[in-house]
């Protein structure tokens, strides 16, 4: 695949990932509203905000394709690890956000929770109850087993005030269980973009296309939390959401930080892994083996900038050689080394003799 159809793809995938989150925002928030769901509401306030990185992908994945000019002589491939450093930013935020709110029930679960550990008053009084369910009869039996149900219940998260899609009839609240086929929707959708999108990136070298798959399926966990919401209003156990989101907020935040890390390493031009150094020294050995004036070659150095590497290698020529047939050599192995390697960029040559 070639520079251009490395643009195309990038870009198209990008375009169709940005539809699909406008999209997204509209039905999810048309949905919160005609179901009175807060979880599909704030989901829709999330699938906007991703137009925002859609559009830094966009840029950056274009930007950094541009070719070297007299501003920018060894090319935009920056661009890209900014891109990167931005996407990985929302990637985190999104963690940060679903873990804070997860945080804020399982506190709020917490004093029931530990109250029906250790305090032995709630213990008795449960046993009263429980007692009292067996021993009485008629009425009183169904108003103790109910104190019982409800202390219960208490202990485990039961609490319909958690946002999900609901109405209110006679002063109580009814889940409204079509709501969640909206969440399930954008699970699916945002699945499809994080196979597809990751697919183009890996197939371009392009980390921000990468990152921005990832922020998809954060999209799609995202919806999995607002899935456990309203399933766990609608079932009376609204603690499985706090409990889901503290899961997907740490996998979350763990990615975001890891791809953040990698863009930082980038722009600081801390060397690329050894494997990629390894692999451009294997194709090296195997041009300049075709080259007979170069008896071989030393100090290989990579630098990557965004989805292209800069090389800088040392050739030892024989001393008697003419610098025509030198500098023949050297573009000779330029030429064929970018051949082999689509993502090498340049090749900076300096030479020794032996």
């Amino acid at each position: 695949m070639d520079l251009l159809e490395h643009h195309q793809a990038g870009s198209r995938i990008t375009l169709i990932g940005m539809g699909a989150n406008m999209g997204m925002t509209v039905a999810k928030g048309v949905a919160g509203v005609y179901f009175h769901s807060s979880a599909l509401l704030a989901d829709a306030a999330h699938s906007l905000s991703d137009i925002l990185g859609d559009v830094v992908t966009l840029y950056t994945f274009r930007k950094s394709r541009k070719p070297a000019d007299l501003t920018h002589p060894y090319g935009y491939g920056r661009y890209e690890a900014l891109g990167t450093l931005f996407v990985s930013a929302f990637l985190v935020a999104a963690g940060v956000g679903i873990g804070t709110h997860a945080l804020e029930h399982v506190v709020r679960f917490m004093p029931d929770l530990f109250t029906a550990t250790v305090s032995s008053g709630a213990v008795e009084s449960a046993r009263e109850m429980l007692g009292s369910a067996v021993t009485s009869s008629g009425g009183d039996a169904a108003s103790s087993s109910s104190g019982a149900s409800s202390l219960l219940s208490s202990y485990l998260g039961h609490d319909h005030s958690h946002a999900a899609a609901h109405k209110v009839v006679d002063g109580s609240v009814v889940v409204d269980p079509r709501a969640i086929w909206f969440a399930i929707g954008s699970i699916v959708i945002n699945e499809a973009l994080f196979q597809a999108t990751m697919k183009v990136g890996r197939r371009t070298n392009s980390d921000v296309l990468v990152a921005n798959a990832w922020h998809h399926r954060s999209d799609a966990l995202t919806s999995l939390v607002s899935v456990g919401a309203i399933a766990g209003a609608i079932v009376g156990f609204p603690i499985l959401d706090a409990i889901g989101g503290l899961v997907v907020s740490t996998m979350l935040a763990k990615s975001g930080l890891s791809m953040a890390a990698d863009a930082v390493r980038e722009i600081t031009d801390t060397p690329p892994s050894p494997q990629l150094t390894h692999s451009v020294a294997d194709a090296l050995k195997d041009v300049c083996d075709d080259v007979e004036e170069v008896r071989g070659f030393d100090n290989v150095q990579c630098r990557k900038s965004g989805p292209f590497v800069h090389v800088r290698v040392t050739l030892i020529f024989a001393p008697d050689e003419t610098a025509a047939c030198v500098e023949k050599a050297i573009e000779t192995i330029q030429a064929e080394l970018r051949k082999r390697l689509d993502f090498v960029q340049t090749v900076d040559v300096n030479v020794a003799t032996k």
